[in-house]
């Protein structure tokens, strides 16, 4: 009788360190929350190869497949210290448990069995904890633990007058970002009538003090005034630097830039005409 497959997800490729760390970095990245992770263990005489059996939101179970090893120098046990470090930001709950290699094999086919997943979810964990040896062992990299991440946009919070702009940002990030100063420009410039002031003085007379044309409800003085502030702000520090020089391709910092300007369309949405 053929054995029951577990309905469960596959993620990385066996062996290859590199598409098993992708696979952490991008549920994480996702926003998946990870309560549990079981370190799935099958040793050999001079080396040890790992998987992952990840418990997600709502108890859903996710594998990452056999990209990882300790007990060697090598990149197998470098990616298994850099997703230790990584998932620990995360979840207390990591225990590393030792399976035979008929079951590691069938995790890296892909073809656990309903069987299979029960035995894993009953068996005692390794104790004393060892896990915590092979992170210490590449600790450094926890400081840059994250910079293997995705640059990307965070859309969910961008003004929704950004969203093409920043659609267009992948191939043409600066001229995204120019984009978006021209246009906090023109919509402050249309709100206002001041159709004729340079950026400096649109915005001061735009937002700042007790006669300007735009203002915020229910704020303190030194709050407005700071708002206010940062208009001219951003463009002092980096829309003059950036319209007179080559862009230098540095993605980080135009994706932050790029949030900047859309904290300045935040900002002005939430402006209301002063009454004369």
């Amino acid at each position: 009788m053929k054995a029951k497959l577990a309905g469960i997800q596959y993620l990385g490729e066996s062996g290859i360190t590199q598409e098993c760390k992708k696979a952490v970095i991008n549920l994480i990245h996702a926003g998946e929350k990870i309560h549990e992770v079981k370190i799935l263990t099958f040793e050999e005489p001079y080396s040890k190869a790992h998987a992952l059996l990840l418990t997600l939101e709502y108890d859903i179970q996710t594998v990452i497949k056999g990209g990882f090893a300790s007990g060697y120098n090598g990149e197998g046990p470098k990616g298994y210290a850099f997703v230790l470090n990584l998932l620990r930001n995360y979840t207390d709950n990591i225990n590393e448990y030792i399976i035979s290699k008929s079951i590691f094999e069938r995790i890296c086919n892909s073809s656990l069995s309903v069987k299979d997943l029960e035995y894993i979810n009953s068996i005692k964990p390794v104790r004393p904890a060892r896990w915590h040896d092979s992170a210490y062992l590449y600790k450094e990299r926890e400081l840059n633990i994250f910079s293997e991440f995705p640059l990307t946009i965070p859309m969910a919070l961008l003004d929704k007058r950004l969203i093409k702009l920043a659609l267009e940002f992948e191939t043409n990030p600066d001229n995204a970002i120019m984009s978006g100063y021209r246009k906090i420009e023109d919509i402050v410039r249309e709100r206002t009538g001041l159709s004729n002031e340079s950026s400096t003085k649109l915005f001061a007379k735009a937002f700042q003090g007790d006669n300007s044309v735009l203002y915020w409800e229910n704020l303190e003085s030194g709050e407005s005034k700071g708002r206010a502030s940062l208009f001219n702000g951003v463009f002092m520090a980096y829309r003059n630097n950036r319209a007179h020089q080559e862009p230098k391709h540095n993605l980080s910092d135009e994706i932050r830039e790029f949030m900047l300007i859309n904290q300045l369309f935040i900002l002005e949405s939430k402006a209301v005409v002063r009454k004369s």
